[in-house]
């Protein structure tokens, strides 16, 4: 899982959180992409406040069962919940 992680690291965001926030457009296509790759990255734009980023990930992670690998800055990385 880690050389997973490491690879996402490096790779442009799967999807995007903006003006409209999490919608469920959003959970279904995270959770599609989770089911297929086990983890996503996630970027917020800049009309989110940064001080929303964790708050945003800690919602999505309990939607989508997921769990927060990392927050960098407005980036988000979430893996299914068990994976390690």
């Amino acid at each position: 899982m880690n050389n997973t992680i490491n690879k996402i690291r490096h790779e442009p965001s799967k999807m995007r959180i903006g003006k409209k926030g999490i919608t469920e457009n959003i959970i279904h296509e995270i959770e599609n992409v989770l089911k297929r790759d086990k983890v996503i990255k996630i970027k917020c734009l800049q009309v989110v406040p940064s001080e929303s980023v964790k708050d945003i990930a800690e919602n999505i992670s309990k939607l989508t069962n997921s769990r927060i690998v990392e927050i960098r800055g407005k980036t988000i990385i979430l893996a299914l919940q068990g994976m390690e």
